[in-house]
Parts: C-alpha cells; sequence; structure tokens
C-alpha cells in the first residue's frame, strides 16, 4: 500500500511564540502595575485618615485646653511606622496627681487616641517650620527635643510641614499646620 499524503506535524513557528511572549509580558505588566496601585491608594487612605486626626486631636486640645503632641515611631524591621499621641502634663499638676512622677513624665500616652500603623513602605517627615516664641519659656515644649507638632490647648500650634512618602516617594502634597493650628493640605 502506497501511502501519498503529506505530514500533518506542525510546530509552533517563531512568530506565534513571539505573540504569545508579548501577550504574556503585557498581562503581567497590568498585573504589577494594579498591585502598585493599590499600594498607593492604601498610603492616600492613610493619609486621609492622618489629616482627620489631625483635626480631630487639634479640636480636643482647643476644647479641653490641653497640650498634645504627635509622638511618631520610624518603622523597623518587626514593626511598621506608627504614629500617637502623647499629652503634656504640667509639672504643678503632676505633683496633685501622682506624687511619684519623676522629670522623665512629662509626656504621657493620651488614652484617648490608640496608636496607628500605617500600610507597610508607607511613611511621613514632619519638619519644624522657624516660628518665634517672643514670651514662650517652657524648653519641655520648645526645645530641640520637644515634639515638632504640639498643639498648645489655647488655640495654637508649632507650625510644620509634613510629607508623606511610598517607597521613599512623595505621595500627595504636602501638609501645613499654621501657629493657630490650621490644617493645609494643598
Amino acid at each position: 500500500m502506497k501511502h501519498t499524503g503529506s505530514s500533518s506535524i506542525r510546530g509552533f513557528t517563531l512568530i506565534e511564540l513571539m505573540v504569545v511572549i508579548v501577550i504574556m509580558a503585557i498581562m503581567a505588566s497590568l498585573i504589577l502595575t494594579n498591585i502598585n496601585g493599590v499600594d498607593q491608594r492604601k498610603a492616600m487612605q492613610a493619609r486621609e485618615v492622618f489629616i482627620m486626626d489631625l483635626r480631630r486631636i487639634n479640636r480636643e486640645a482647643n476644647d479641653q485646653a490641653r497640650i498634645f503632641a504627635l509622638d511618631v515611631q520610624t518603622a523597623t524591621d518587626v514593626s511598621p511606622f506608627r504614629y500617637g499621641v502623647v499629652e503634656y502634663l504640667v509639672p504643678s499638676l503632676q505633683a496633685t496627681q501622682n506624687s511619684v512622677l519623676n522629670e522623665n513624665k512629662k509626656w504621657q500616652d493620651y488614652s484617648e487616641f490608640e496608636k496607628r500603623a500605617l500600610p507597610e513602605h508607607v511613611s511621613f517627615n514632619v519638619q519644624s517650620l522657624d516660628y518665634a516664641y517672643e514670651n514662650a519659656n517652657n524648653d519641655d515644649l520648645l526645645s530641640v527635643n520637644a515634639p515638632k507638632l504640639l498643639w498648645l490647648g489655647n488655640g495654637e500650634a508649632k507650625p510644620v510641614r509634613i510629607q508623606f512618602y511610598f517607597e521613599q516617594r512623595p505621595i500627595g502634597e504636602e501638609i501645613q499646620i499654621d501657629h493657630l493650628g490650621k490644617i493645609n493640605e494643598s
């Protein structure tokens, strides 16, 4: 018997293989872009929550005539970037509240504000703005070691500029707080 048909063995051509590789590369880049976009959205959401927290603490400091400060804890290998609020206890009030408080206990965690952790790779930097305090004489509030962002409870604040970062790149506009505690986010 004689076989006269052509062979039906067929492989992929180089063009077909290249088209498949290009399609897979496009799909992979879309997935990676989407994942990065989700992380950036989380960073922007953290920034918005932070601004709401700033407004809340400013309002509480003014309403209750208390001195609050932003307590920033930078990220480590085992802990994310976190922030909280501490309250300044005036030394004369410390003696009446608890006679065993010493000089190192002037700043206490504010129990009404739970510390917040930022998403992974998200952080912010607080930069003090120069402002003259001619009549001020409390080194606990104004020295180099004092917190950078303070709400003084009389409607004033130490002016600062805050920038959020995602993977060391700025996210959003700078947040500025003026000496009256007004928050400008543009």
